[in-house]
């Protein structure tokens, strides 16, 4: 009788041990899972409050200068030449006879005149040549305004309005601005790119035509942060930005456009007027989490 009270006994202790150990386990479990949700709001961060300001892109290209007006005067009637009033590289007003010409058998004297104010680039021929019908006479240049000539890749077109502010590095060093004066409407097929000019006071005839240029136009303004390139990240699809907070504290990721990268700091676009980026901790984060913040503010605020 004792006996079986003594199994009696011990299955209830091995019953209530085996209890204790579930309940434990449960104890455990469950803490364990808080302990792990709580890791939502156990990071910190510090953030810097950024207020935007207007800000353009610089869109960059190689070009070259070409004169406003260039065009190679030709006879449209064939003849000897007579007279020849002008030499190379002399200044001529429109109407200012350039050829006069002799057509034997008809006594004839047509003339060959300037079809705008420009100087003579060049005057192929002497008196008593023969000029055949089309036959240059003369080149005629106007240099003011130079243009300056690039091809913009399609996209960053939508960034050029006329009237946009643009400067240039000219092959010798020498900086010259300018604005933008043509956008052209269709691109070309086998480069992708738009043909953009850009008009330059030249009346002093020292910027000329066909020189190698480094060419910076100015693109619409849209709000703009400095940030440290340090802080830059990728999302899952590769696409570049930041990592800032919500009001509410909780992660986000916003895809940026890199306006300008100087020494001291990035200008970007895409984060809005007003941004609270993440400046420290932001590789410990992640897209949806809660986190702790200490707060910095913008020298330009």
């Amino acid at each position: 009788m004792k006996i079986k009270q003594t199994y009696k006994t011990a299955a209830i202790c091995a019953a209530f041990l085996t209890i204790w150990m579930i309940s434990g386990s449960l104890v455990e479990e469950e803490n364990f899972t808080k302990s792990d949700s709580s890791l939502d709001t156990l990071s910190s961060v510090t953030i810097l409050n950024s207020k935007a300001i207007d800000k353009s892109k610089i869109l960059k290209s190689s070009g070259f200068t070409e004169a406003d007006k260039f065009v190679q005067v030709r006879a449209e009637l064939s003849g000897r030449v007579i007279s020849r009033p002008a030499k190379q590289g002399d200044f001529v007003e429109k109407g200012d006879l350039i050829c006069q010409l002799y057509i034997a058998g008809r006594e004839a004297y047509p003339k060959i005149v300037a079809p705008f104010s420009g100087y003579l680039e060049s005057l192929r021929v002497d008196e008593g040549d023969f000029l055949n019908t089309g036959a240059v006479c003369a080149s005629l240049i106007d240099p003011d305004p130079m243009l300056l000539v690039a091809d913009i890749a399609e996209k960053d077109i939508a960034q050029i309005e006329l009237g946009s502010e643009a400067s240039a590095k000219l092959i010798s060093g020498r900086l010259i601005t300018g604005n933008v004066s043509f956008i052209a409407s269709s691109a070309d097929k086998n480069t992708r790119t738009f043909r953009v000019e850009i008009s330059v006071d030249n009346k002093d005839r020292t910027i000329r035509d066909g020189v190698s240029a480094e060419i910076y136009i100015k693109g619409k303004e849209e709000p703009a942060h400095k940030i440290s390139p340090a802080i830059l990240a990728l999302n899952d699809q590769g696409k570049l930005g930041v990592r800032t907070v919500t009001p509410d504290n909780t992660v986000e990721f916003r895809e940026i456009k890199i306006l300008e990268d100087t020494n001291n700091g990035m200008w970007v676009s895409g984060l809005g007027k007003d941004a609270r980026i993440i400046t420290l901790g932001q590789e410990y984060v992640f897209q949806g989490q809660t986190v702790n913040v200490k707060e910095t503010f913008s020298p330009e605020a």
